[in-house]
């Protein structure tokens, strides 16, 4: 609190001494008056001071009434506050617990699935176009090695003919060629 504050506040309590003082003063002064003499103007005064008393009374009454229910609406704020955000906060996260959760399951779910689907994908694929091209390659090996050898074998065939015609044609020559050892 700082001093200017403080010396406002103790003025604000010396100026409500001083009018209590001045009341209380005037209350005995009229009140002894009265008691020895009975004056008809003093006890007006004096009936004057009882009700602007009773009035200042009144005052300060409804004052402190009035801070006390600030106060009290203040407090009741600040509680129903605290206990709105300690039920809300519990209800909220709660809730974000259990929908983040759910988000999170559906996303991974879909996500997952989405991934599996594309690695499976690319996994038959790859695993399909490599065994089809071994199998393509052992069935063209297969078919050209059995055509070579067939061709191989036709075309040896074709040359064992061939050789024995030649060597039947030369041998045919030959004898003919030779001179007859019959004749000779």
């Amino acid at each position: 609190m700082s001093l200017e504050a403080l010396s406002g506040r103790f003025q604000g309590r010396q100026t409500q001494f001083h009018i209590e003082l001045l009341y209380g003063l005037l209350f005995v002064v009229g009140f002894g008056y009265l008691v020895f003499r009975v004056d008809p103007r003093v006890a007006a005064f004096e009936g004057g001071l009882v009700v602007g008393y009773l009035l200042r009374i009144w005052e300060k009454m409804s004052i402190y009434e009035r801070i006390l229910e600030e106060r009290i609406s203040q407090e009741a704020e600040r509680q129903v506050e605290s206990e709105v955000e300690d039920q809300v906060a519990d209800e909220v996260t709660t809730q974000v617990e259990s929908e983040v959760a759910t988000r999170v399951e559906d996303r991974v779910d879909e996500e997952v699935a989405t991934e599996l689907e594309a690695q499976v994908d690319e996994e038959v694929t790859t695993q399909v176009e490599s065994e089809v091209a071994t199998q393509v390659e052992d069935r063209v090996d297969e078919r050209v090695e059995r055509e070579v050898e067939e061709a191989i074998e036709a075309e040896i065939g074709d040359l064992d003919e061939q050789i024995d015609e030649r060597v039947t044609e030369q041998l045919d020559d030959d004898e003919e060629s030779r001179p007859d050892d019959s004749s000779a």
